[in-house]
Order: structure tokens, then C-alpha cells, then sequence
């Protein structure tokens, strides 16, 4: 019987690749980037420097429950991949990530030689 009639899309075993969408903004001391990952989990997830190369890579596998028949599936699962060149203006040692409620932030601190400051002027 069915409940509902939507067109059929193909499926296949292969991932699906994703691009998650960012945000990114600018402190005096960071470079803050927001990444949407609706779905994948801390142990899937892993965030590298490489060569000046930031890489953001999660998996989201579609939970099996064989005792149920699915009849939307609209979750889009897949390998959610970014890839992003640093300036040698970030201090890469320092990088930090947390992923809180499908929403990774990776904090870029900036280099200390580029961080705004105030200088002092002596009297002479």
C-alpha cells in the first residue's frame, strides 16, 4: 500500500560527497571558521593541517534500522569534505576544533607578529 507517492531517485553504494557550508569571521587574535555538519559525530569527524592545508572530513552514515520501511528519506548522508589554504599569517600549532549541536568551529589563532597592538612612546 501506499501512504505516499514522490519520485524516485537513484541510489547508489557510493558516498556522497559534500561540501558543508562555512562561515568565517575575524577577531584581533583569530580567524574563527563555522562549519555546518549536521549529523556527524566527534569519532567521525577529523580536521588535519597538512602544508599550509586545512582539511574538515566527517562521515554521516544513514542510521540502519532493518525493522522499518522507509518511506521519505530526505537526511542527506555523505562524506562532508573542505579543504582550505592557510597563510603563514596563522599560527598552525595552535589551531583548536569543537564540534557542538552539528556545528564545527576551528579557531585560527593569528601569528603573534600580526596580532594589532599599541605601541608606547617614550619621552626623550
Amino acid at each position: 500500500m501506499e501512504v505516499l507517492k514522490m519520485a524516485e531517485e537513484k541510489q547508489t553504494n557510493e558516498v556522497k560527497k559534500i561540501v558543508p557550508p562555512v562561515d568565517i569571521y575575524e577577531t584581533d587574535n583569530d580567524i574563527i571558521l563555522l562549519a555546518d555538519m549536521p549529523g556527524v559525530t566527534k569519532e567521525n569527524l577529523h580536521v588535519d593541517v597538512n602544508n599550509e592545508e586545512l582539511t574538515i572530513n566527517g562521515l554521516f552514515l544513514e542510521d540502519e534500522d532493518n525493522n522499518s520501511n522507509k518511506l521519505v528519506k530526505e537526511y542527506i548522508c555523505g562524506q562532508y569534505l573542505r579543504t582550505f589554504t592557510l597563510s603563514d599569517l596563522i599560527a598552525q600549532d595552535k589551531i583548536n576544533a569543537k564540534l557542538d549541536n552539528g556545528v564545527l568551529t576551528v579557531t585560527l589563532p593569528k601569528q603573534e607578529k600580526v596580532k594589532p597592538r599599541k605601541i608606547e612612546i617614550e619621552a626623550g
